[in-house]
């Protein structure tokens, strides 16, 4: 899985040698997964690795023991951790949005400031092939154009990128499970 990661990366040129990159971990086994597959690709590019998490506090003791085990994580591995917390019914409440829409708004408005800090080129989700499908199928059936149906971008302009495209979900399990 990794060096099928390698490639996806190298394709679409996500990262170059050196760089700083921020990898976004919420504690789940996809971000966990993507963070562990980037630490054994960073040595042979000398990429700086900084672990983001956002706690959307929406599910109380749960949210905040998710926090404590990516800063846990980011000890044991050596990495620096940079954490946030937004309250996000309370955001979805005052801008009318849904929870998902609310959460998401914050988490990007989070990440990216980092990205415009210059503290990081780049953040890394933890997407994969298998959000993918679900992506597009969920577009589909919403009727969008062929235009709406392109899915998840593997790199965007504001400097988010998903390195886990190649990768389903299953996948990502095993490699879990090995480690």
């Amino acid at each position: 899985m990794v060096e099928r990661v390698a490639g996806f990366i190298r394709d679409h040129a996500m990262f170059g040698p050196g760089e700083r990159i921020g990898v976004a971990v919420s504690g789940g086994a996809d971000s966990v997964a993507l963070l562990y597959c980037l630490l054994e690709l960073a040595p042979a590019q000398q990429w700086k690795l900084i672990i983001l998490h956002l706690d959307h506090c929406l599910r109380g003791a749960e949210s905040a023991h998710d926090a404590a085990f990516v800063r846990e994580l980011a000890g044991q591995l050596g990495l620096p951790c940079e954490s946030g917390r937004v309250e996000v019914a309370r955001l979805a409440g005052e801008s009318r949005d849904n929870l998902e829409q609310a959460a998401r708004r914050a988490r990007y408005e989070f990440l990216g400031s980092f990205i415009d800090s210059g503290k990081v080129r780049r953040v890394a989700l933890g997407h994969t092939l298998s959000d993918q499908a679900e992506t597009v199928l969920f577009r589909f059936l919403r009727g969008a154009g062929t235009a709406g149906l392109a899915g998840i971008r593997p790199v965007t302009r504001d400097g988010f990128v998903r390195p886990l495209l190649a990768v389903t979900r299953p996948e990502i399990e095993r490699y879990l499970r090995q480690r």
